[in-house]
């Protein structure tokens, strides 16, 4: 007779795919975009496999002191991690494992006074990249809802569109300064919003204009990545007043005001 033991029996649990350890990079080059916006571009072996990033994704970068010794990321693990923050990987050179970041300085914060002493040479960890936006391939008709910080995000997705896709842009920037093109490859003229300019607090503007879009078919999807709460406002209007299909909103609060280091898995729906 078999040893029928439950040791024997019982199913294995999947083993849960490790994450790639954090990849070491160095700065290459660093460009003024706007008053506000600094593009660097990484470089590094380490960025070997890195993509290519879905539309939308996101990514970390690790501010870790020299010589710390980088775990793996797993979910588990109980190893200390060094200060992170979440960007958008926005262009990836697979030939030439390059990657382009753009901060924007929103005043006093890691990232922000990180990149505004940051010099060719220094050096840096990412890790990811991971989540994103699934274009759908019979994808008519786009709405994009973004403020300076989703607008490398925005970028991403216009250029994995499909070919014919009527798209609609609201950009929401401090002033006339601040606007700088979505892409270099995609032509696309955004309704511009500049907050400052109005005197009012960033999101307000975007939410006006939302309520004042009228011309979206039924079938249209909505891509809406801005501050927290009007991201929230926002996608409760859709839902509720104009019964648009959750299935065909997408939306993520990229930063809350008042806080720093916001949760970057603020997607809304709860």
């Amino acid at each position: 007779m078999p040893d029928t033991s439950p040791a024997d029996t019982q199913t294995a649990a999947p083993a849960r795919r490790r994450r790639p350890p954090p990849r070491p990079v160095v700065v290459e080059r660093i460009e003024r975009l706007t008053p506000r916006v600094i593009s660097v571009t990484f470089a590094g072996e380490a960025l070997a496999g890195f993509g290519p990033p879905r539309p939308g994704a996101h990514m970390k970068l690790l501010f870790a002191p020299p010589g710390w010794e980088l775990p793996a990321l797993d979910r588990e693990s109980d190893a200390p991690r060094p200060p992170s923050r979440t960007y958008t990987p926005r262009l990836y050179d697979p030939d030439r494992k390059r990657l382009d970041v753009e901060f924007v300085l929103h005043g006093d914060g890691l990232a922000a006074n990180w990149v505004q002493k940051a010099r060719a040479g220094d050096p840096l960890h990412v890790a990811g990249p991971g989540g994103g936006y699934d274009v759908p391939a019979d994808l008519k008709e786009l709405v994009i809802v973004a403020d300076d910080t989703a607008m490398p995000a925005a970028g991403t997705i216009l250029e994995a569109l499909p070919k014919g896709a009527k798209t609609t842009v609201l950009c929401e920037v401090s002033d006339a300064k601040e606007e700088r093109p979505l892409s270099p490859t995609i032509a696309i003229s955004p309704i511009w919003l500049r907050y400052a300019t109005e005197g009012v607090q960033p999101g307000v503007l975007l939410e006006r204009k939302v309520l004042e879009l009228s011309a979206q078919k039924p079938d249209a999807h909505w891509w809406i990545a801005c501050e927290a709460g009007a991201m929230r406002r926002i996608r409760k209007h859709l839902l509720g007043e104009r019964r648009v299909d959750p299935a065909r909103v997408h939306t993520r609060g990229y930063w809350k005001l008042g806080e720093t280091n916001y949760p970057d898995h603020d997607y809304g729906s709860d």
